[in-house]
């Protein structure tokens, strides 16, 4: 006779926090860490732009260690070495937002293959940002690296943007019919996939000649002599404008072509909150132009950025899953999602 076997309340505890790091297929817990993945890669953009608009760009003046001789900053160091500090202690959150993510997908990763994708591509984005974060450093906070150092931020946010839309469609059934029901085919579906891409693209040219704009302007990150782009101020803010009202222009195409193609909600959903957000970025750019780039308004409009790029995220992956063949794998979250409702 085989002697039962007893369970300890640890070890029932331990078993479910296992199980709820792990889960079976995909729920409210990879939601939650997708979400999570997001918000904490668009504080890094916020956190990081407080850095240079406080002067505290160099408030740790070496990496990996704050100083020579110490991992921490100091008291002698001040308010700017407690910021910088505080900056990159937000990678140890970031890392550990990313291993959750990791296991909320490693259990489904055959069933949906792209998720744990991205959540890889996530934590892989976090360590090439140490390095570009120490490199910044290392070289004086040349602008061209600083720049570097944001586009990756925005690539992150966007991914993490994406990752947030799968998992919903994939642990909440509602979400995948609504996306399921209205599948585009034939050629809607290229000029969906097509005004997307533009889209992308697009962002990807507005938040980059940013980046140029703010490595010409007075906020140089440190409160000494910081090396800046020799562009001239005004030439370069008009040129930024150039590609931030194509973008609005082709978003308000994805409106007048999701109307006339018949494309499903969600996607005209995504172009809206596209266009409204521009327009509110607009205005911010615009006012923190004429009033001489004052710290709050700077501030805000990096926030604007980070939201602008997660929604070119969510425009990307609403238009790929509701025009998604069977079989491709970009739609399976939808239909894997609608399967579980039946």
């Amino acid at each position: 006779m085989t002697a039962p076997t007893s369970t300890t309340p640890t070890t029932t505890r331990f078993t479910s926090v296992l199980g709820r790091l792990l889960p079976a297929r995909p729920d409210g817990w990879l939601r939650a860490t997708a979400w999570a993945s997001l918000l904490a890669n668009a504080l890094l953009v916020l956190t990081g732009g407080l850095v240079r608009l406080t002067g505290s760009g160099l408030g740790c003046p070496t990496w990996p260690r704050c100083t020579d001789d110490s991992w921490t900053s100091t008291r002698e160091m001040g308010l700017h070495g407690a910021i910088e500090f505080g900056n990159r202690l937000l990678t140890f959150l970031l890392v550990a937002i990313a291993v959750l993510t990791f296991l909320a997908v490693w259990r489904s990763r055959r069933t949906h293959p792209g998720m744990l994708s991205l959540a890889v591509a996530l934590a892989a984005g976090i360590v090439v940002q140490a390095v570009v974060g120490g490199i910044t450093v290392r070289t004086g906070l040349n602008p061209w690296v600083v720049g570097i150092h944001f586009m990756l931020s925005a690539v992150m946010i966007a991914v993490a943007a994406v990752l947030v839309g799968r998992a919903r469609r994939a642990s909440l059934p509602q979400v995948a019919l609504e996306q399921r029901a209205g599948q585009v085919h034939g050629r809607s579906a290229g000029r969906l996939r097509g005004t997307a891409v533009a889209v992308a693209v697009l962002a990807f040219v507005v938040v980059y000649v940013g980046t140029l704009v703010t490595g010409t302007g007075p906020h140089a990150g440190d409160s000494g002599q910081v090396a800046r782009h020799t562009f001239d101020a005004y030439v370069v803010t008009r040129f930024h404008s150039v590609p931030a009202y194509l973008l609005l222009a082709v978003t308000v195409l994805g409106l007048v072509l999701a109307a006339r193609q018949g494309w499903p909600s969600p996607v005209r959903r995504s172009f809206a909150l596209l266009g409204a957000v521009l327009i509110v970025q607009g205005l911010i750019g615009y006012y923190q132009f004429f009033t001489g780039l004052p710290v709050a308004a700077v501030a805000l409009h990096l926030v604007g950025a980070a939201v602008l790029v997660a929604v070119v995220g969510t425009v990307l992956d609403r238009a790929y899953a509701v025009s998604a063949p069977a079989g491709d794998g970009v739609g399976d979250d939808a239909r894997t999602g609608a399967t579980t409702a039946v």
